[in-house]
């Protein structure tokens, strides 16, 4: 799932965050203008190395390798890393930056970033492939969200085969699934040099930001919600959802757009086909096989053009929507 907003966003401008992402486009294009060695070099010398980060650890060592687990969040592997980072950081930054204050927002988010990168160290200790990336930073930005704003609501961009369909779903929701599923998996690397950049994703790096911003959100002041009240004369409100019948048409959605995957899955018969297309139509079908079920007994399938029908899986599509008609209206206000 691809975030493209959510119901908060922010009631200051986003300095601080609208910074971040022009620092790291900044130093992206400086990366693209160097070349084999050095390109390499570069991301081996600003990179976080465990092999020297760890040890720099040792009081009576050299600090040195420590400014690295900074220098590394701002530093990309390819369009898609910085993209991916990136949009997760607009998206979800702006009402963060809000929650904690411009003034702790920062050292929140590249202390956020050093403790994750510093976790990925010690784990890795013996590696020498640098940690690049913010992912560790923009997971301390989801943890605080995660807890500050479970009820508001994100739009997403969820791509299947060749559809794209975006829906509203709860941020905690979505939020779950990044963190089990670990979004930034997709890198595209701008150097032949796998020994600096790797396609290997830091994962304790992830899963450390993410506890950490929760931690934080637990102890930090509520400055937004400060600002609200002050705003409205009192009475602190929350980014809450749209309510219960906006979710149900949603889930609907999500059912409609799996089915009718299903549909041309099944109706051209990609399911049987063994390449990456197959393997991602397999599962689809089996995930909407219950729904389909009740009705295949009762519907025979109909040879169009030389593909093969599913009226079951038709009826199926109309009977969400009626189900999720019936089940909104019992939330409808009378």
């Amino acid at each position: 799932m691809i975030p493209l907003g959510d119901s908060v966003g922010g009631q200051r401008r986003p300095v601080i965050t609208l910074s971040l992402i022009t620092l790291c486009a900044l130093v992206f294009l400086y990366e693209l203008t160097l070349r084999g060695a050095a390109l390499d070099q570069f991301v081996e010398r600003w990179g976080a190395v465990p092999r020297l980060v760890v040890p720099a650890l040792n009081p009576a060592a050299q600090h040195a390798p420590l400014l690295t687990l900074l220098t590394s969040q701002f530093i990309h592997a390819g369009f898609l890393h910085l993209g991916g980072n990136m949009l997760f950081l607009w998206v979800f930054g702006r009402a963060v930056e809000d929650r904690l204050g411009p003034a702790m927002y920062l050292p929140f988010y590249l202390l956020a970033g050093s403790l994750a990168g510093l976790v990925q160290c010690l784990i890795s200790a013996g590696e020498s492939v640098p940690l690049i990336g913010a992912s560790g930073a923009i997971a301390g930005v989801l943890g605080v969200y995660f807890l500050s704003y479970p009820t508001a609501w994100v739009r997403v961009l969820l791509p299947i085969l060749f559809f794209f369909w975006t829906f509203d779903l709860p941020a905690v929701l979505v939020l779950a699934f990044w963190f089990v599923t670990q979004f930034f998996t997709g890198v595209a690397a701008i150097t032949t040099a796998s020994r600096a950049t790797s396609s290997d994703v830091a994962v304790w790096a992830h899963v450390a930001g993410f506890v950490f911003g929760v931690a934080c959100a637990l102890v930090l002041p509520n400055y937004a919600a400060v600002d609200r009240s002050l705003a409205r004369g009192g009475g602190v409100q929350r980014a809450n959802a749209p309510g219960p019948a906006r979710l149900v048409s949603s889930i609907a959605d999500l059912a409609a757009l799996l089915l009718a995957v299903r549909l041309v899955v099944r109706f051209f018969g990609l399911a049987a086909v063994r390449s990456p297309l197959g393997a991602v139509a397999v599962p689809i079908v089996s995930v909407t096989e219950p729904v389909v079920g009740p009705f295949q007994g009762v519907l025979p399938s109909v040879r169009i053009l030389g593909g093969l029908l599913e009226t079951s899986t038709l009826v199926a599509m109309v009977a969400v929507y009626l189900l999720a008609g019936l089940v909104g209206q019992l939330f409808v206000k009378r």
